[in-house]
């Protein structure tokens, strides 16, 4: 197995602070409450983002605070992240603890979830990272790649966020009395 390394906590201050950063917003048709449940699952991640191959908490339910997961990635990487904060349908925010990943010191998500109007809602994600050695030299490079990539996935977890939104809400079904 690759070897796992530890990553350095960080605070919200890190998504303004980072070397390399990289912002993203969108605008679906949704409400907060469906696009908060998508970032709370363990599948939608792999149906959005292209690298993600699988998602395991390995916390109990329900997710708040230091709520600790692990996720697989593409080429058998391993992240293993612990959410910081966490406001429900608001704002959730993790960063990774150990990484198989080499050369990274830090590394941050961010997502603030905002209703803007009826049925839609604004997502903002960050994603914050410090890298070791050759690799900070790349980063003039590295954000604007990233950025062109992450627009793609946010297209995908747009469709996925409007389809579910459209979706009927489960009816409650009558209880059946017992005959007399």
């Amino acid at each position: 197995m690759t070897k796992m390394n530890k990553l350095d906590p960080v605070t919200l201050d890190f998504f303004d602070t980072a070397p390399l950063r990289v912002r993203c917003t969108m605008v679906a048709k949704c409400t907060p409450e469906v696009l908060f449940e998508t970032l709370r699952g363990d599948t939608v991640w792999t149906e959005w983002a292209g690298v993600i191959q699988g998602v395991e908490w390995t916390s109990e339910k329900p997710y708040a605070k230091n709520a600790t997961r692990d996720v697989s990635l593409v080429g058998g990487m391993l992240v293993k992240e612990v959410f910081f904060h966490w406001e429900e349908n608001e704002r959730v925010a993790f960063y990774v603890t150990d990484s198989t990943i080499p050369n990274l010191s830090k590394f941050a998500e961010d997502y603030i979830v905002e209703g803007v109007g009826p049925n839609e809602t604004r997502l903002i994600w960050t994603v914050a990272i410090e890298n070791m050695g050759f690799m900070r030299y790349l980063n003039p490079v590295t954000g604007p790649v990233l950025k062109l990539v992450f627009r793609g996935w946010f297209k995908k977890y747009k469709k996925i966020l409007e389809a579910r939104a459209a979706q009927p809400a489960p009816q409650p079904t009558a209880a059946v009395q017992p005959r007399a």
